[in-house]
């Protein structure tokens, strides 16, 4: 079953005329419980050892990973930025309302002032006509 290449005669027994005798790579020489061992060690490997499988899906598992945390990372940083220009943009507008507001309160303020003074103007009349009414009934 396994007659590659990797089998040596050995040199003083091949020399003497005696039986050749062939070692496999490890040494050994080949004899028939040998390449059973030898292959029953082979279908162990391939039928129970799966670290060839779980080391590919890993390797997939970690290239899926990375792309998808470089895409979230774009996606993160778009959205900072998008946060970030309407965060931006939200204070001009309050900055503006907040303009538009002094300006109708100072509007409103010069409304008061002169109603106050109309007011005020008002009643010193009023005032004026009362104390010259006092004044008329007093010399009596």
């Amino acid at each position: 079953m396994s007659s590659s290449g990797a089998e040596t005669l050995v040199g003083c027994e091949a020399g003497t005329g005696g039986s050749t005798k062939k070692k496999d790579s490890l040494g050994f020489t080949s004899s028939p419980a040998h390449l059973i061992i030898k292959d029953l060690g082979e279908i162990h490997s391939r039928l129970l050892d799966h670290r060839p499988v779980i080391q590919g899906e890993t390797h997939y598992f970690v290239k899926e990973f990375e792309e998808k945390r470089g895409l979230q990372e774009i996606l993160q940083a778009a959205t900072d930025s998008i946060n970030k220009d309407f965060l931006i943009a939200s204070e001009k507008q309050h900055i503006m309302q907040w303009e538009d507001f002094m300006k109708e309160q100072h509007s409103k303020q010069a409304e008061v002032d002169e109603e106050h003074r109309k007011s005020m103007e008002k009643l010193r009349k009023q005032y004026a006509e009362i104390e010259k009414d006092l004044a008329r009934f007093s010399t009596f």
